[in-house]
């Protein structure tokens, strides 16, 4: 239980403490410190306030600038001033000591440069690409004679006018023609090629057999690389055609042993397409 200090009157003893209080804050108020916190005297000094020696590097630097640009505007007026083209009396005399000696090395060179490219152009080649494809061409005559099945190799196709070298002179339009005629006896090859190859096509089967619920007539040719196999129906008049490329011929020329009677019961039709089963589904029924 706290208990105040006992006085005789509240209201003198409020009075006198709130004298005291002001008293205090007087006296807070009026102490001085025990430490000096104002300015030092240096502060006011004018040489510590002022940076002269950066202001002097920058006022250098300015005349440096302008000195500059006036040097840069002389110079355009000069030029400004200037004619475009200046037009000098005739000199007498050598305008060099070492003209005639340098005008007479480069008559020199000059002639050396077209000598060296007279010799170029007249120059023949060593290789004769002639000859070479016609040993190309006896080579695969050769290794097609000594195949036991038809070989496929890939056409090389001819050299494009883009991709011929450059040659100077009338040569380049010389190698154009021989490349011309060259195309044109390659193209007229291809065709006679593709006539005789559409001539033996001989024909390996060709009998009445019931694909599905209809008969059909099949027939099958080949040339030696492709195998056709047509099927027509009589009823509708439609002829359905597959083709197969040389390496599924061969393989199905070993599965059914060369019989390609064998081979004609495999076929079935969907809708508009004739169709070859595998072997698997073949033997199933």
């Amino acid at each position: 239980m706290f208990k105040g200090i006992p006085v005789g009157s509240k209201l003198c003893a409020k009075h006198e403490q709130k004298k005291e209080d002001a008293r205090m804050k007087r006296s807070l108020q009026n102490m001085k410190p025990g430490i000096d916190m104002t300015e030092p005297k240096t502060c006011s000094l004018q040489h510590l306030r002022n940076n002269l020696k950066r202001e002097q590097l920058l006022e250098d630097r300015y005349m440096e600038i302008d000195r500059e640009n006036r040097i840069l505007l002389q110079k355009m007026s000069d030029v400004m001033r200037k004619p475009a083209f200046e037009i000098r009396a005739h000199v007498k005399g050598p305008v060099s000591m070492t003209k005639d000696a340098r005008k007479s090395d480069l008559i020199r060179i000059t002639q050396e440069n077209q000598a060296l490219l007279r010799r170029i152009q007249t120059t023949g080649p060593v290789y004769n690409r002639l000859q070479w494809e016609e040993s190309y061409k006896r080579s695969e005559l050769y290794m097609r004679n000594a195949c036991e099945y038809p070989v496929v190799l890939r056409q090389q196709s001819a050299p494009s006018l883009g991709q011929s070298r450059r040659i100077p002179g009338g040569t380049m339009e010389k190698e154009k023609d021989k490349l011309d005629e060259l195309l044109e006896a390659e193209e007229r090859k291809e065709e006679a090629d593709a006539n005789e190859e559409e001539e033996d096509l001989s024909s390996v089967l060709k009998e009445g057999r019931k694909i599905g619920d209809s008969y059909y007539l099949v027939e099958m040719s080949t040339d030696g690389r492709t195998l056709t196999i047509s099927a027509y129906d009589g009823d509708t008049q439609q002829t359905l055609e597959l083709l197969i490329n040389e390496k599924n011929h061969r393989k199905l020329h070993r599965e059914c042993d060369g019989d390609y009677s064998q081979l004609a019961t495999r076929l079935a039709v969907e809708g508009d397409r004739l169709l070859l089963k595998p072997l698997v589904q073949a033997a199933e029924p």
